[in-house]
């Protein structure tokens, strides 16, 4: 059961931040009432037009997809991609937008429902790294409909399992919204922590035996420069650095496209035992990035691959 939204007061931010927040807010309703598989229509019909509307971005992710396939090639690595890159190119957009408005959809839907939009594998995985007793740590890539994420915390509870949830994130710049945000998460049991928690609230969490998600392939203008598809790139140290204070065990998680408004949730384990005791942050951030590779490589097209990866 769902916990009720309670937003908190502040001042008066200013009437464009106010008006974006409502328009927002009845966007994101409108769609959470939509049958699934309409809202993932419609969201592919938005993704046709901002392939037509948004060269730069077409660019963009052709640019990413050339480097993920020259890597496949490189490591004789299969790769989910067609063998036209400009077909590949329309998927994306496509699978985005389906990703995007069809995700909404899952902030009202029951358990029951829940299941039948999402099949989980490896949560074997899971519930192994969960009996450590020393939490866990859940590397996240930006691919899938990212509002299924959210609803971790009622997939672990189907399948018996109780631990709390978190997340890290990046506030919003509209306060309005981040409130919003912030409460719709906590009210499915999902803790949202971010830069102004520090290092120490989160790593108590993973004491406590939570579960913390971090969305690890976020582009970044400092980090470890470590290989990302076959390319030198600023990579989060926060997973490997939360690891070395905890001992808590790493999963890898993948959200694919299976069918209309259907999605496979994938959980793999993540191998830190090899760096106990000599590791450096740049050798657990390769690995982390390892892991991710596999993961976007469950199905190319529903990563998002908008920005500029590698820089």
């Amino acid at each position: 059961m769902t916990k009720s939204l309670t937003l908190p007061r502040h001042r008066f931010l200013g009437p464009s931040k106010w008006i974006l927040y409502q328009l927002a807010r009845l966007v994101i309703c409108l769609f959470e009432r939509l049958p699934m598989a309409l809202s993932v229509r419609l969201g592919r019909f938005s993704g046709a037009l901002a392939w037509v509307f948004f060269p730069k971005r077409r660019l963009a992710v052709r640019k990413n997809l050339e480097v993920v396939r020259c890597w496949g090639e490189a490591n004789e690595r299969p790769v989910s991609l067609p063998a036209d890159l400009d077909k590949a190119v329309w998927q994306v957009f496509g699978q985005t937008g389906a990703n995007l408005l069809g995700g909404f959809a899952f902030n009202r839907l029951s358990p029951e429902g829940i299941d039948r939009h999402i099949e989980v594998e490896g949560v074997e995985h899971l519930i192994s790294a969960l009996e450590a007793e020393k939490g866990v740590i859940v590397l996240l890539a930006h691919m899938g409909p990212w509002e299924a994420l959210a609803q971790l915390p009622v997939i672990s509870r189907e399948h018996g399992l109780s631990a709390p949830f978190a997340a890290l994130y990046r506030p919003l710049n509209n306060d309005y919204l981040d409130d919003w945000y912030k409460c719709r998460r906590e009210a499915r049991g999902t803790r949202l922590f971010s830069r102004r928690d520090g290092f120490h609230k989160p790593v108590d969490f993973l004491r406590s035996g939570g579960v913390l998600g971090i969305l690890a392939d976020q582009r970044m203008r400092q980090g470890e420069r470590v290989p990302f598809f076959g390319q030198s790139v600023a990579t989060m140290p926060i997973p490997g650095l939360f690891h070395r204070r905890t001992g808590a065990p790493v999963l890898a998680l993948s959200l694919s496209t299976i069918g209309l408004g259907r999605w496979r949730l994938r959980i793999r384990s993540v191998d830190f035992s090899k760096l106990e005791g000599n590791a450096d942050r740049a050798a657990a951030a390769t690995l982390c990035n390892t892991a991710l590779e596999w993961s976007l490589c469950d199905s190319l097209t529903d990563g998002f691959w908008f920005q500029d990866r590698f820089i």
